[in-house]
């Protein structure tokens, strides 16, 4: 079978390898990385993804704050949290691949 990724994977995975490339060293491992830093450049290549879609971030049917009872929300996943995730996932796999090869399998 022959499976291609989808578009959205092309646009956000060449500017996770930019942000890595940008602001991490060769030998930079998961365990270097604060959480500060992650949030800042998946916030860079959040951004990056609005300027090139903006509907992303502008999605109509995603609420902060649905009904009068705080409780009793259910969690609401929008385009922009969708997308935020899935860069972290692209970026927690990217740094993984590239410390892979400093450990003998």
């Amino acid at each position: 079978m022959n499976f291609d990724y989808p578009e959205l994977y092309y646009r956000i995975y060449p500017k996770v390898i930019g942000e890595i490339d940008n602001n991490l060293d060769e030998n930079c491992s998961m365990e270097n990385i604060t959480k500060e830093q992650m949030e800042k450049m998946v916030d860079n290549i959040y951004m990056e993804m609005v300027k090139e879609c903006p509907e992303i971030h502008e999605d109509p049917y995603e609420r902060r704050y649905r009904g009068r009872v705080r409780g009793e929300q259910r969690i609401f996943y929008g385009r922009s949290r969708i997308v935020r995730d899935l860069i972290t996932i692209l970026f927690i796999s990217e740094l993984l691949r590239r410390n892979r090869s400093f450990y003998p399998l």
